[in-house]
């Protein structure tokens, strides 16, 4: 009765047993996982429930199973497949329910009927082989002929290229991926090029592509196999915050992954500099830097810039003689009154086209970028005021006094150009740009501000050195200030109006590696806003947290939407997932709300959730928080309102949201909260750094909870920086961009 198709869904070995039927009902099919749960009809009467992965299941298909029957606790007997054959019908009867499924747009049972009625069982080999004598149907004409043609080769095309990407062992979603980047040359391009697929699609790894090679026949040496392997520990070093890796280590990194010879290895990696996809780097310091050749060309091009604007004219200032009495007079004129640290900044910022103004909280950094944007408006200069995240932005105009935004809408992101609209021929129409949380600057978009600063224009960073930094690759502001090039003015002083608060003072104890102070709960009053809650026990920790933001915090005046919960780590009993899974639970139960789930994360209506990538389409970027305003369950469809727009989300869209309640202390950069839930255990010994300590205990605005164990506070306090981050910023502002090249990898 069937027609077997070549193509077959999971592993080639033979299976327990062997069900095939006809797909009545599609139960249950997630589409980002490809799990699915249908009903099949294998005859005589038999209806059968069947779970496996399934590409993209319809009604009518003829399916053959391979896997066991089990006994589910919940829903019974039912037959879980690992692998399947999609069948095609060859009886009348059959094709009919088959074109009738629904799969093809415009074919319903009378239709189906009609067509079958022409062409009996050999109606597929029609459609596949001569679809114009569609015509041949009463009520098709040459139009409704095409469109079915066209809706029949699309649905085959990619039901063909689905499958063979699950025989590959790939799901749902990273299927989706690749057909939607390659399109109709996804078979293609897996079969001949699979390790494209480590670098150019988001989830796939090399060990997934390499599993897909080798699987293909590729030779563990194929040199084309060890260039992947060096160009994944690259970029995965890019994520992880580095712009290159030492020779010895990209070297050892790359033998873990493939089993091979370094010997090997240096052979691919000379091959990959000769095409020029990589560049070795004489390191000042001794041994070679290897870099991607863009990122190479980008922190040159960086250091090319930042070195043309610190040899820029300095900024025109009133006579020396008066400029202590000029000073005052703008003192008196805005009724701020600078300390004498402050004036040294500001007149910094006056003298140097390039500088950096750092220091921790309460040292008044705003108060000088205050003063500063009153002397621009005054003198009829134009200054452009903005921050790495929205967040951040809106706190600085708030602080400031006047309008500023993302560094992203500063300069303006053109979907049609797919770049900034401000830019190398068309700059900034500024006199110059301060940059508040400038700790949060990463290398790549820095780049993009300074190709958009015109000529004659000032540059000022503000921000806190000490603090974690980038998520991005670089370390941007701490290699400014470490390269001792640029002009730097630190804050140290605390202001009487900070002085008060230990959140403040507990800061500046950590940045000095002092215990922080914390009253004991036997001397706790409403005015303190720093408190240590102890539980050694993570889940206790975690219980105490989620009792906190729903009561503890409430009872203080800070409601929910008040409170962050501040993390070190994604994964454990309190890390950010559980505690997000906990916190919804909690302030969002499940009920009368729509919902739509995406893996295991499920997104309510009213949930607060993070965005986890650059969406420039949507003018929405890493690190903005919203609140879901929309959900349709059908669609898996949902809206988002962010504090400057609301964004709509298709299903496939899901990825790059992350439920927030719960944040790591990195996705909390350049944010204040009215109060702060500081997770701090020595379970997350791993994470457990100084800054990371001082950074989480700044995004406390007026009340901060410290919970955890002691031990792992002390552990943080006494770690004083994290992994070193492989840049060479720096070393290019001290000895010029244009390091030495190295021509072979095999130097010593």
């Amino acid at each position: 009765m069937w027609n077997e198709r070549r193509l077959t869904l999971g592993e080639q070995e033979s299976a327990t047993e062997t069900l095939t039927g006809h797909l009545t009902r599609v139960v249950y099919h997630n589409p980002d996982t490809g799990w699915g749960v249908l009903t099949l009809d294998c005859g005589d009467g038999m209806s059968v429930t069947a779970a496996g992965l399934v590409a993209t299941p319809t009604t009518g298909e003829h399916l053959r199973l391979f896997g066991r029957w089990e006994t589910h606790p919940r829903f019974g007997r039912q037959f879980r497949f690992e692998r399947y054959e999609l069948l095609r019908p060859s009886t009348p009867e059959a094709i009919i329910k088959y074109l009738s499924g629904g799969m093809i747009k415009g074919v319903g049972p009378v239709l189906a009927s009609q067509i079958v009625q022409r062409f009996g069982a050999r109606t597929l080999e029609v459609l596949d082989e001569h679809p114009e004598r569609l015509t041949e149907v009463p009520g098709i004409g040459p139009t409704r002929a095409k469109a079915l043609c066209e809706a029949w080769q699309q649905h085959e095309q990619q039901r063909n290229v689905l499958l063979f990407l699950y025989q590959q062992g790939l799901g749902a979603a990273l299927s989706q991926r690749i057909i939607e980047r390659y399109g109709s040359r996804a078979v293609e391009v897996v079969e001949r090029e699979p390790y494209r697929l480590a670098l150019e699609i988001s989830g796939i790894g090399f060990l997934i592509a390499d599993r897909i090679a080798q699987g293909l026949g590729v030779a563990p040496d194929d040199p084309l196999r060890l260039q992947a392997a060096l160009l994944h520990c690259l970029e995965r070093a890019v994520g992880e915050g580095h712009y290159y890796l030492p020779l010895f280590s990209l070297l050892s990194q790359a033998q873990s992954l493939t089993g091979q010879e370094q010997e090997s290895l240096r052979y691919a990696l000379d091959l990959l500099a000769t095409e020029g996809r990589v560049t070795l780097v004489e390191h000042p310091a001794g041994g070679l830097a290897v870099y991607e050749t863009r990122r190479q060309q980008e922190e040159e091009e960086v250091a090319e810039r930042l070195l043309r604007l610190l040899g820029a004219e300095p900024r025109g200032l009133p006579p020396v003689d008066d400029l202590d009495r000029w000073l005052r007079h703008q003192e008196d004129f805005t009724g701020l009154e600078l300390t004498a640290e402050q004036r040294e900044a500001v007149l910094l910022a006056l003298r140097h086209p390039l500088c950096v103004i750092t220091g921790g909280p309460g040292t008044g950094k705003t108060t000088v970028v205050r003063f500063l944007a009153h002397l621009a408006r005054q003198s009829g200069k134009r200054l452009a005021l903005a921050a790495p995240t929205g967040r951040a932005a809106q706190r600085l105009e708030q602080l400031a006094g006047c309008p500023a935004s993302t560094i992203h809408r500063l300069l303006v992101y053109d979907p049609f150009r797919h770049g900034f609209r401000h830019g190398l021929g068309n700059p900034l129409p500024v006199d110059g740009v301060i940059i508040d949380e400038a700790s949060m600057l990463e290398v790549p978009l820095a780049n993009c501000l300074l190709r958009a600063l015109p000529e004659g224009a000032s540059l000022l960073l503000v921000g806190d050195a000490d603090q974690l930094p980038s998520v991005g690759p670089g370390q941007f502001l701490e290699d400014l200030v470490r390269s001792g090039e640029v002009p730097v003015a630190r804050l140290n002083e605390i202001h009487r109006q900070a002085a008060g608060s230990l959140i403040v003072q507990n800061a500046h104890r950590i940045n000095r590696g002092e215990p922080p102070h914390f009253p004991t709960p036997q001397t706790w009053t409403s005015e303190d806003d720093c408190v240590f809650i102890e539980r050694s026990d993570p889940q206790e920790a975690a219980e105490r947290v989620v009792q906190l933001v729903t009561n503890g915090l409430t009872r203080m005046g800070f409601p929910p939407e008040e409170v962050q919960v501040i993390t070190s780590l994604h994964r454990g009993p309190i890390g950010v997932q559980e505690l997000n899974r906990r916190l919804q639970a909690a302030l969002n139960p499940p009920g009368s709300r729509p919902e739509v789930m995406r893996g295991e994360t499920c997104f309510r209506l009213g949930d607060r959730v993070l965005q986890t990538v650059n969406d420039y389409d949507r003018m929405v970027f890493n690190g903005d928080i919203g609140k879901i305003v929309a959900v349709d369950p059908e669609t898996g469809a949902l809206a988002v309102a962010f504090e400057q727009n609301r964004v709509n989300y298709l299903r496939s869209d899901l990825e790059q949201l992350e439920l927030a309640y719960a944040l790591t202390v990195h996705k909390s950069q350049g944010s204040e909260y009215p109060a702060v839930v500081l997770v701090l255990h020595s379970s997350h010994y791993i994470m457990l750094h100084r800054n990371l300590l001082y950074t989480g205990v700044t995004r406390a605005k007026r009340m901060l909870c410290v919970v955890g164990d002691r031990k792992g506070l002390y552990k943080a306090l006494g770690s004083t920086r994290l992994a070193e981050r492989y840049t060479l910023l720096a070393e290019r502002l001290q000895c010029g961009p244009r390091l030495p090249l190295a021509a072979r990898a095999d130097y010593d």
